[in-house]
């Protein structure tokens, strides 16, 4: 999902009106909803009839376990209001959906106008019928979030670029290649994978291929500060391999057999390799 810049209220309370406006009725405004509810999961989604709906606009299914029907699946019981902004939802027709929907079924009132304090408590009155309420700006920031209807406006944020900064993190060295053997050639950040786990060999990197002797059979590693280690090349002259206990001593296989991928810092010197491993953000 975008990450949404913070916007200002003027420019909110205008989207949200554009938005608004765009839709000529409360018809046009449902099947606008058809599209958002399937695009943000829900399936099966149709509009009802539009007479005598009991105030119900339109009904779509969420699936559970596994995708299969009837394994944790909820009915969803959609009313929908194009009603202007800066206005409020009267609780009565807040009331009147949940007088027409099933036990165990969920509720969603969608509108482009706003709720009362007195209606956001009604609908925690009867967990059995729960209702989500979406209002105007709820309806917008999701439509931003999900790229529906809304062009993505990029903004040069200098906050979000010094989060990617990472101050434990060990920086390349500049200037080149070093011929100094007390210094690393080289530093490389890398990601030991799910894939790389599975298959019980760590793939090295480019930077360490490319300095390897002919015929080199192993490579002296150092993981998190422990002894030097020497772990076997395979044929191909990609991965180290025969690293099954290793994984597992570092964490990195549970006890279950589940895999725990790991971001890695090699530092990689003329006769050794030492690598830190670090906990994915």
């Amino acid at each position: 999902m975008r990450k949404t810049t913070e916007l200002a209220i003027e420019e909110q309370n205008k989207l949200i009106y554009d938005f608004y406006s765009y839709f000529e009725s409360g018809y046009a405004f449902e099947e606008f909803l058809k599209v958002y509810l399937e695009k943000i999961g829900l399936d099966e989604v149709r509009v009802t009839q539009r007479s005598a709906d009991g105030g119900i606009d339109l009904e779509a299914i969420r699936y559970g376990v596994g995708g299969l029907e009837g394994a944790d699946s909820v009915e969803y019981f959609v009313q929908a209001k194009r009603n202007k902004p800066g206005t409020t939802i009267p609780i009565e027709k807040v009331r009147a959906l949940r007088g027409v929907m099933k036990s165990g079924s969920k509720g969603l009132f969608i509108t482009t106008a706003s709720y009362s304090t007195k209606t956001k408590e009604f609908v925690m009155d009867d967990l059995s019928r729960p209702i989500i309420l979406i209002d105007g700006k709820s309806l917008v920031e999701s439509c931003i979030d999900n790229e529906i209807g809304f062009v993505y406006k990029p903004v040069f944020s200098r906050e979000i670029m010094d989060e990617l900064k990472n101050p434990n993190d060990d920086l390349p060295i500049t200037g080149g290649l070093h011929n100094d053997d007390s210094s690393p050639i080289t530093i490389v950040d890398k990601q030991i994978t799910a894939n790389d786990i599975r298959a019980r060999i760590i793939r090295m990197p480019k930077a360490l291929i490319d300095i390897l002797e002919p015929n080199q059979k192993t490579v002296s590693v150092s993981i998190n500060g422990s002894e030097l280690k020497k772990l076997k090349i395979d044929k191909t002259n990609c991965f180290l391999s025969s690293v099954t206990e290793l994984y597992r001593n570092l964490g990195l296989i549970r006890q279950d057999g589940s895999y725990v991928p790991k971001k890695s810092i090699w530092k990689i010197y003329t006769d050794k390799v030492e690598i830190t491993l670090k906990e994915n953000e």
